[in-house]
């Protein structure tokens, strides 16, 4: 699922598909973290030694039982095999050929956690939009409809009215979208990338590029195209294997951004825990296999943008529930993998959310993502939901999708486009733009709650790098402790 926080409850209100001010219904759902993660019983990724060839490890899944589900060997050296053999894994383990492999656990989606009325009804409710600047910046830069958006969740509802371009059809592409979610599982959904297995994908969507067209909101980036790639399922999980296929398709397609609001989910105990760490020799392959999945995307363009997580942890000295430390070969997965620009939460003030995690290290930059009662939409997320709907709510997941609106700006201020009229751009230099060119708050400098500041899509898209804080923004509450 995709709760509120850890075992709480998420609370969502709907709004009509014409909104208006203040109109709302009193439609709500709610959702808890009672679905339990899932071990595949056949299916598992293997990281190979980076001197095996393809060849070499087909004959070795073969061998031991097992068939060839998914190839990435020429991209990262994963394969993903699937065997019901007693002791595949085992036998493929002990093989030189093989570095690390791992049964497909189950990833879940992370927890969810004015001025004067514009052209589109709603726009004056997004203060997280007020509060990065978008309105100014897309007087600069709204997006270029070549720059592609990937959005690995559980999909996207391409028939949103607030996604329609006028006489243009929508900027959804559900042709270049892609199902990856397993047909093994429960609450599978439907496998059209285009229809949402649930709501946290057209949510998501609708932060990054919801259009500027008289209807309901106005997203990050509004003349960007979306590409839904779906790798969670109706219960919320995302699959490893899932996850390493949409990764590595976004690469194959040499997406611009992708969003991942999901962390790894383990059931080795039939509970969800958040870290995955390398002791561990499955969790070990997990961590592999995304790492180099990234890596690979990355080589291809692709700037990967994700959530750090809602359980209020410091990533760079986290706990267990009894307070315990958690060794720091644990990570959160992927906002912690090499590569990835990890994003915490901030509240309608520029707090740091209280359900937000951070650290030295782990957090890249800070964007609005709500800090209130979700359904508030004076504190928590305005966006798109499923048939014509919007919702409120919030968490790390909606604070990603800021950021990777904000680089998709970047990508359509300094790409260039190709022969082949795709839109090129250093994913190091869009990182690096996105990052020199936040606000500073906190402490002066990088810090372990906001990492180099609050994102602004103003001086991201006018390239200014120049010094800028604002002091107005509450310290982290780690600094009085």
């Amino acid at each position: 699922m995709f709760p509120f926080a850890r075992h709480l409850l998420l609370t969502v209100l709907l709004l009509p598909a014409l909104l208006g001010l203040p109109a709302v219904a009193a439609s709500a759902a709610t959702q808890t973290d009672s679905g339990t993660a899932r071990l595949s019983d056949s299916r598992y990724l293997v990281v190979l030694d980076t001197s095996t060839t393809a060849a070499q490890a087909r004959s070795l899944v073969t061998a031991a039982g097992g068939t060839v589900a998914a190839d990435y060997t020429r991209q990262m050296g994963v394969l993903v095999a699937e065997s019901t053999v007693a002791g595949f894994a085992d036998a493929l383990r002990a093989s030189g050929l093989v570095d690390e492999i791992g049964a497909d656990f189950s990833w879940q989606g992370l927890p969810e956690g004015g001025p004067e009325p514009s052209s589109d009804p709603a726009e004056a409710l997004q203060w997280d939009m007020q509060q990065i600047r978008t309105e100014q910046a897309h007087a600069v830069q709204a997006g270029a409809r070549a720059v592609d958006v990937g959005i690995l969740d559980s999909g996207t509802d391409g028939q949103h009215p607030d996604f329609a371009i006028d006489g243009q059809g929508s900027n959804v592409d559900c042709k270049r979208g892609r199902d990856f979610v397993l047909g093994n599982g429960p609450g599978v959904g439907n496998p059209n990338p285009c229809v949402d297995n649930q709501f946290h994908g057209t949510h998501v969507s609708g932060t990054v590029a919801a259009q500027a067209n008289g209807i309901g909101i106005v997203g990050v980036a509004p003349n960007v195209t979306l590409v839904p790639v779906k790798v969670c399922d109706t219960s919320g999980y995302c699959y490893a294997s899932s996850v390493v296929d949409g990764i590595t398709y976004a690469g194959d397609a040499q997406l611009d951004v992708i969003n991942m609001s999901f962390f790894v989910d383990d059931n080795e105990f039939q509970e969800s825990t958040e870290f995955k760490c390398n002791s561990d020799p499955v969790q070990r392959a997990f961590r592999k296999a995304v790492e180099r999945a990234v890596q690979y995307a990355r080589s291809q363009g692709v700037t990967p943008v994700a959530a750090l997580g809602n359980s209020d942890q410091d990533l760079a000295h986290p706990v267990d529930d009894d307070g315990e430390p958690i060794s720091n070969e644990c990570e959160v997965v992927p906002a912690e993998t090499q590569g990835v620009i990890g994003t915490a939460s901030l509240g309608r003030n520029s707090e740091k959310a209280g359900y937000s995690n951070y650290g030295t290290g782990a957090t890249d930059v800070a964007a609005p993502g709500g800090n209130g009662t979700t359904g508030d939409c004076r504190r928590t997320v305005l966006s798109t939901f499923p048939a014509g709907t919007y919702g409120c709510i919030q968490g790390t997941s909606m604070a990603s999708p800021h950021a990777a609106g904000v680089a998709a700006l970047i990508v359509s201020q300094i790409g260039t486009l190709g022969a082949d009229g795709d839109v090129k751009a250093s994913p190091t230099k869009v990182e690096a733009m996105l990052q020199n060119t936040a606000i500073d708050i906190g402490l002066r400098g990088y810090d372990e709650c906001f990492g180099n500041g609050r994102i602004d899509a103003l001086r991201a898209v006018t390239a200014d790098t120049s010094a800028a804080a604002d002091d107005s923004a509450p310290d982290c509450p780690e600094y009085s402790e």
